[in-house]
Order: C-alpha cells, then structure tokens, then sequence
C-alpha cells in the first residue's frame, strides 16, 4: 500500500506541475477573445465586408484553418502520413485551430448572417466550435491535463479496495460494513446500458454517499463502542479509532465519486466522438455550398 499510495502523491504532484505547451490554449484563447470583442465594437464602422478585400480573405484564412483540422483525424488513422509529425503535435494544432478559425471566420461574417447558404454555413461551424469546446471539456476529465496521459478507473479505485481491506473480515459486524461498502460500491460504479440512467446514478450520488457514510460510521461507533466495553478501551482510544475510520470513509467515498465520475466522462466522450467528426463533414460541405455560391452567384 505504501508504493500504490506513493505513486498516487507522484502524479497528483506531475498534475500540479505545469508541462510544455500548457499554457498555449488559455493564451490562444484570450487572443482571439481581445479580437473578436475589438472586432465587435467595430462591427458597425463598415471596414470589413465579407464581400471584398480584408473581410475576403480573412473567409479564406478561416477556412483553410478549418479544414486542416482533418489533417489530425487523418493523421491518427494513416500511417502513411506519418512524415508530417507525430499524432501529439497534430492534436495540439487541432485544438489551436479549433479556436483559431471559427474566430476569423466570425470576423469574416463581421458577426451578422447574409445569404441563406452562409447563415447555414455559420451555423454549422458554430455548432461544430461548441461541440469542440464540450469535447475539450470531456477530454479534460479523463486525461492528466491538456495533453498528458489517459487516466485509468483503477487509479481511483484503488483507494476504495483499502478501505474495505482495512475492516475485519472476523468480526461480524465490520464483516457487515465491508459487506454494505461493497454493495454501494457495485451500484455505484456499475454502468448503464442506457446513458440517461447512467446520467442519473451520477446525480444521485452526493445524497446516497451521505445515507451510507452516516450508516456506516454510526455501525462503527456501535462497535467500538462494545469493543471498548469489552476491551477496556480508553475513552481517547476509542474516539481515535471513530475519528480514523471517519477519515477512511470520506476518502473511500471521494474514491468511489471519482471513479464513477470518470467512467461516465468516458462514456459521454466516447458518444461524443461517434457525433463530432460527422458534424464536421456536415461544415465543410455547407463551407463548400457557400464558397461555390459566392462564386458562382
């Protein structure tokens, strides 16, 4: 348990570290923030149009930097493109462009709706940036930071099986502890097949962590109150052994909150990336019925 509790500190310590690139997101992010609110207050002097000169090209910009978001699906599923950079990199300048190109793309429209093609072109690229940003947010829940290591359900469970290990397993009544720990733990961390149950089990968690913790430290109390009857416990031996057990028991729920955090997390993430990439298809071809309108018309 020592090494198990030793490597847990480790990463918790690695998670606080701040790694090489960290902090590219929240500087990208307040960039295009600053441009697009000094855009916004402009929006109404007439220097851009979508039209002509800078508002045009920004359109081509936007939507160059649109499309190279395909290169890292691609780059993921394609060996071949492999003299293009590592997979790491290309996630990296997948989420970058993320933010990038819906912002030029807004500057472009000068934040109004034209024709019918554009507005349902803008429509797509701002539901595909919001699914982006749903999807960083997942992401972001079960990953040790922006571009660090998928995390794993026995990281935190782990925790859990301790303090079950700890009561004993030959006395009846901590035997029915262990027991009661081990059915709220099943129920708890047993998924769904449907996502809205699952969904469900979540939000009903805090209230049935605290049934079971008041349940299960009033079981203790009771025993250590007849152990010390029986033992000639001290009254501070007896309030220490209550007060340790208490500690064991908000870590072991906290375990158990985390762990069944983090398998539905990833489950809603692994639904999301089922809908993101065809939501993306659906914006470069309304992106191409656009530029072909534009043109032709």
């Amino acid at each position: 348990m020592g090494t198990a509790a030793a490597g847990r500190k480790q990463d918790r310590k690695q998670e606080r570290r701040i790694r090489p690139g960290a902090l590219e997101m929240p500087l990208v992010c307040l960039v295009c923030a600053g441009g697009l609110a000094f855009t916004w207050q402009q929006r109404a002097e007439g220097h851009l149009t979508a039209e002509y000169g800078l508002g045009y090209w920004l359109g081509i910009l936007g939507s160059v930097l649109m499309l190279a978001l395909l290169l890292y699906p691609l780059r993921k599923r394609l060996s071949v493109l492999r003299f293009i950079g590592g997979v790491r990199s290309w996630f990296r300048i997948h989420m970058l462009l993320g933010v990038v190109g819906p912002a030029i793309i807004l500057v472009h429209a000068n934040f109004s709706l034209g024709s019918l093609n554009s507005s349902l072109a803008l429509a797509c690229m701002l539901i595909v940036a919001i699914s982006g940003f749903v999807g960083r947010f997942l992401y972001g829940r079960i990953h040790r930071g922006l571009y660090g290591r998928r995390a794993q359900a026995m990281d935190f469970l782990s925790d859990v099986g301790a303090v079950r290990l700890s009561l004993d397993p030959e006395h009846p009544a901590e035997a029915g502890i262990a027991a009661e720990l081990a059915s709220y733990e099943t129920r708890r961390l047993q998924l769904s097949p449907r996502l809205m149950s699952s969904l469900w089990v979540r939000l009903t968690s805090s209230p049935a962590r605290n049934r079971m913790l008041r349940k299960s430290l009033g079981l203790f109390r009771d025993i250590t109150k007849e152990r010390a009857k029986a033992e000639g416990w001290s009254r501070s031996e007896r309030r220490s052994r209550n007060a340790e057990f208490e500690r064991q028991m908000v870590r072991y729920f906290d375990a158990v909150t985390r762990a069944e955090s983090f398998r539905l997390y990833e489950r809603l993430f692994s639904f999301w990336h089922l809908m993101h990439l065809p939501l993306f298809l659906i914006l470069v071809f309304a992106a191409l019925a656009h530029v072909v309108a534009v043109h032709l018309y």
